[in-house]
């Protein structure tokens, strides 16, 4: 399959594909698309959002963007999916983000499961669930970020001498993060966290006597 003459990734047999903006508007599928979620045409499925192939009680719980946190990367994942005349049915679902034009968007892998034993209420409850944990784990990471975008132009404000990666470490160092911690969050070594203290403290012109997180922590203060 195709949008906008670029292919879709690892697309396999006999699997509905849906593709979508980051803020849920179809822009287009599959005719296995059409055919599980029962649109008579393309031009009908892309009037819809992706909130309208879930069941009503998910819908309010759906994202404004998907964001990373909201993507299956890691494989095929047991969801409820409704039709548009409102039957339920359980699936398996694999998303991803693909770029197509300089644009990114969300690309839906769907697989009907036919198995009469399973529980369809059960999987919306724990779907609910899910959902609700990643759009936790989705604000925080956004608080997160912000945080760390105003500190970072806090200390910048204070010490034009320093560089964007200075900035990184400076960032995470003022709110009082250990260089084991600074070192998991930026990918990098205990060592070149401590060589990154070192050459930061010699920009600053502070003293033996001087701490810098004290002094990163007073710049914030003072903004």
């Amino acid at each position: 399959m195709e949008y906008l003459n670029t292919p879709i990734l690892n697309v396999l047999p006999n699997e509905a594909i849906v593709i979508a903006q980051l803020n849920g508007q179809i822009v287009s599928g599959n005719q296995k698309a059409l055919d599980l979620y029962h649109y008579h045409s393309m031009s009908d499925f892309k009037k819809h959002d992706l909130k309208d192939l879930m069941p009503d009680d998910f819908a309010p719980f759906y994202p404004d963007e998907m964001t990373i946190e909201h993507i299956n990367f890691d494989g095929y994942h047991t969801h409820v999916c409704k039709r548009k005349d409102g039957e339920l049915f359980a699936c398996k679902l694999h998303t991803h983000y693909q770029n197509i034009n300089n644009k990114k968007y969300l690309i839906g892998h769907v697989k009907e499961i036919h198995d009469d034993s399973v529980d369809i209420e059960k999987l919306c409850l724990k779907q609910n669930i899910i959902v609700l944990q990643r759009e936790l784990t989705a604000e925080r990471s956004k608080n997160k970020n912000n945080t760390f975008q105003h500190t970072s132009q806090q200390i910048g404000k204070c010490f034009p001498i320093l560089s964007n990666n200075d900035l990184k470490i400076c960032s995470l160092i003022a709110q009082h993060f250990n260089s084991k911690q600074i070192s998991q969050e930026l990918n990098i070594t205990t060592d070149g966290v401590y060589a990154a203290r070192k050459r930061i403290r010699k920009k600053l012109q502070l003293n033996a006597n001087e701490n810098l997180e004290t002094t990163l922590s007073n710049c914030c203060r003072k903004n």
